[in-house]
């Protein structure tokens, strides 16, 4: 179920006025569901009327009572007018009052002095409130479909967490292997979550078509139907997702703040969550047949966690390829069995964790292509991560330069909207309203990254850079308050620079080249060329199929063999 959902239209001529019901939230549905399952119309139960025998009565007034008792049903439905609204509520590090009493008072602050919320944004003006303000650190509204809505129309989710004081990330390494200590390879690491490294991460992630959302929304259905004890041989789902798209997009980032999200929505069902992230690359031995024992060892320890029923567990696998993309190798002759073995083992314990309803898996990809076709079959939901479109880039930018507001670094100034701002985007410089003026010119530059296919990651260097390369030379070391517009070209100047290199990209010249002798025939097609005097080799992809993408990655580490970051 959305986050925000709109509500259907009211039967047409319908008078009467039913009381709102509990929206599933997606993870608290016990006072939801009792309510859909205990709908017992004029006190019929099996046939009977107070325990008397209705097959007495005519068949016309029975078929009459049912039919109005499925009108008033459906008519309870359409009256439905509440959103859920999610409302995270974070404690401050002193607070001794318990938990549970917050949620009452967070609720009646905004029933009482609140008509619309604005969401996606910081609660505003809580602080005026003694007793809040002694007991919490921040309050965060979530994002909707909408900019606002009118606390009347509000089912209000209240979620309240606290930070731990100091950050406990464990690391676990590979010690079947015979090595030293300083040669091992971590097979992973397991972080407690709520984390304060990953506090307000969610938050500057910008993604176009509700991927978040939709990504909670898978969250939440799996743990719907675990609730109620579908059987999973009837109704199928493995708890598997996969992001995948261009390097830099921020797909890493977006498993650890669903899965920090997670923690902070599930924690009346699950007092503990954990986020384990493993290192695809160390599930490889340089020793044959010890590879599938490392994968056991992994997985062994992953399952002490998950037999805790009251704790979550995320599993985060990045740059899955890897593995998948060895076992392509494999199935091709070109790499050794153990290879395939690890692949194996890995499915094998995917499939054991899809029974236990306390865990997701979550993995990352950089090509999915390349991804075997057994592994995406365990994949309930496949999703890519895209460069970010205009709007979402001006976002990005627009907390860069008012998180630089905030830290008096440059001037406080009024930034637009998107909508309006893009209205002055090609006219920026022809306006005497400073705000329409800067706002215009960051819209520009949100279009002409864009345009240059600039990735999320390099949009947050920005600012760094901009002030590496072009104001900190004059400034003459000296730290100083720089005014808005200076930043705006500077880091238009930064990508502008870009150019080239996408040019070059763009070039087929430029693209992916083997000059192995191996891989000529159906998949390669290599030409002679004369470059000054003399014969040169090059080749130009026609196709390369899986086997070929595979033993490539593998022997890459996994990497994006393109040359992309």
């Amino acid at each position: 179920m959305p986050i925000l959902e709109a509500p259907a239209p009211p039967r047409p001529g319908s008078q009467s006025q039913s009381q709102p019901q509990s929206l599933y939230t997606g993870f608290s549905t016990s006072h939801s569901m009792q309510s859909m399952a205990s709908s017992s119309s004029y006190g019929y139960t099996n046939g009977h009327v107070n325990g008397v025998e209705a097959s007495y009565m005519h068949a016309d007034n029975e078929q009459e009572m049912t039919e109005d008792s499925e009108a008033e049903t459906e008519i309870s439905e359409d009256e439905e007018t509440l959103y859920d609204v999610h409302i995270e509520v974070r404690l401050s590090p002193n607070s001794a009052m318990p938990p549970h009493h917050i949620p009452y008072m967070v609720k009646n602050y905004i029933t009482d002095g609140i008509e619309r919320l604005e969401l996606g944004q910081y609660l505003a003006g809580w602080r005026s409130d003694s007793e809040l303000c002694d007991h919490v650190a921040s309050i965060w509204v979530e994002e909707g479909d909408r900019p606002t809505i009118d606390v009347k129309d509000a089912n209000l989710q209240i979620h309240v967490y606290r930070l731990r004081r100091t950050e406990q990330i464990a690391d676990f390494d590979n010690d079947l292997e015979d090595t030293d200590e300083s040669e091992s390879v971590s097979a992973g690491s397991m972080r407690i979550l709520p984390s304060a490294e990953l506090d307000g991460l969610w938050q500057t992630l910008v993604y176009s078509n509700n991927l978040k959302t939709r990504l909670l929304n898978y969250c939440y259905s799996t743990t719907y139907f675990s609730e109620n004890e579908i059987d999973s041989n009837v109704i199928a789902w493995n708890r598997v997702m996969l992001l995948h798209g261009p390097p830099g997009t921020g797909k890493t980032s977006l498993c650890r703040a669903l899965a920090q999200k997670i923690s902070i929505r599930m924690s009346d069902s699950y007092p503990r969550s954990k986020l384990i992230e493993i290192n695809s690359h160390s599930l490889f031995s340089k020793w044959f047949s010890e590879s599938g024992k490392l994968v056991q060892k992994l997985f062994d320890t992953i399952t002490l966690e998950v037999d805790d029923e009251q704790q979550f567990v995320v599993l985060m696998i990045d740059e899955v390829e890897s593995l998948t993309a060895a076992r392509s190798a494999a199935m091709t002759g070109n790499e050794p069995s153990d290879s395939l073995r690890v692949v194996n083992a890995l499915l094998t314990q995917l499939d054991r964790l899809k029974t236990r309803k306390n865990v997701l898996v979550m993995t990352t990809s950089n090509l999915v292509d390349a991804i075997d076709e057994a592994f995406m079959s365990r994949v309930d939901m496949l999703e890519l991560v895209p460069l970010p479109p205009p709007e979402a880039v001006y976002s990005i930018l627009k907390g860069c330069v008012e998180e630089m507001m905030s830290k008096q670094m440059i001037k406080s100034r009024s930034m637009l909207n998107w909508a309006r701002a893009n209205d002055y985007s090609f006219t920026w410089e022809g306006q005497d309203d400073k705000s329409r003026r800067y706002s215009g010119a960051l819209a520009q530059l949100a279009i002409r990254c864009h345009e240059l296919e600039v990735s999320g990651r390099t949009l947050r260097k920005l600012p760094v850079l901009a002030h590496t390369r072009k104001l900190s030379q004059y400034s003459g070391g000296q730290n100083r308050r720089r005014p808005l517009g200076e930043w705006i070209s500077a880091m238009m100047e930064i990508v502008e620079s870009f150019a080239p290199l996408k040019s070059r990209n763009s070039n087929p010249r430029s693209r992916l080249s083997i000059n192995d002798d191996d891989q000529r025939g159906n998949e390669m097609q290599v030409q002679s060329t004369k470059v000054n005097g003399h014969h040169q080799k090059s080749s130009s992809v026609v196709s390369i199929d899986r086997g070929h993408i595979g033993q490539l990655i593998a022997s890459k580490g996994g990497k994006d063999i393109s040359g992309g970051e």
